[in-house]
């Protein structure tokens, strides 16, 4: 899928070919995309003002959970790393994602088959996906933050389904007993639906074995 160069062992990729491949212009796409998440990021900021709350940079808690994301949002990520990271860190990145995927490759592959018998959906094969993201900085800092996925926008300022915070348990008790206003998790990742490339949601490695894996 990738265009490789004798030069660099993980080179850029031409992403606005492969959403072509699919009958996506990414750079419409991408901008979309973008606009939703200007406005879940002005709808959490009015929400939240005062609330002080104790996600900032550095703190990586909800890091080293199992993100998902559409191949639209790992398109825009993946464009930004290839514009504002280095070659070194691109490559290390890659790697670590590489390597994240051997280690899980049953359970992610398993996402891309039908559920378990018995079961309706995959949530039990996504729950055991437990590793550090291969985007985190050794500062702890998101390396691609202002172009992060949606529920990494909505991690620790959003009501799950069940009325409770979508977060981490920091998040959690720092905003217990309190009466706050926060949008639904749920509901707010759906906007991206509309979108092309939103058919499905899977982790960092699997995208990076797509592009570099074979």
């Amino acid at each position: 899928m990738s265009q490789r160069t004798p030069t660099s062992q993980h080179p850029r990729v031409d992403l606005d070919a492969l959403a072509a491949g699919q009958g996506v212009n990414s750079r419409e796409a991408i901008a979309a995309l973008m606009k939703i998440y200007a406005d879940v990021d002005a709808r959490n900021a009015k929400n939240t003002p005062g609330l002080d709350l104790p996600c900032h940079r550095g703190c990586d808690a909800c890091c080293h959970e199992s993100v998902f994301l559409t191949p639209l949002e790992f398109y825009c990520v993946w464009d930004w790393v290839q514009t504002h990271l280095d070659d070194a860190t691109r490559s290390a990145v890659v790697e670590r994602g590489l390597e994240l995927f051997e280690k899980n490759r049953a359970l992610i592959e398993a996402l891309e088959g039908p559920p378990p018998a018995g079961e309706r959906d995959h949530l039990r094969v996504a729950q055991q996906l437990r590793f550090t993201c291969p985007l985190l900085g050794p500062d702890g800092a998101c390396r691609v933050y202002p172009v992060r996925e949606i529920y990494a926008r909505l991690f620790g300022c959003s009501f799950n389904d069940e009325g409770g915070i979508y977060g981490c348990h920091i998040v959690a008790g720092h905003l217990a007993g309190k009466v706050v206003t926060l949008l639904p998790v749920r509901g707010t990742a759906r906007r991206l639906n509309d979108l092309p490339l939103t058919h499905k949601r899977q982790v960092y490695p699997y995208y990076l074995h797509q592009l570099y894996g074979g």
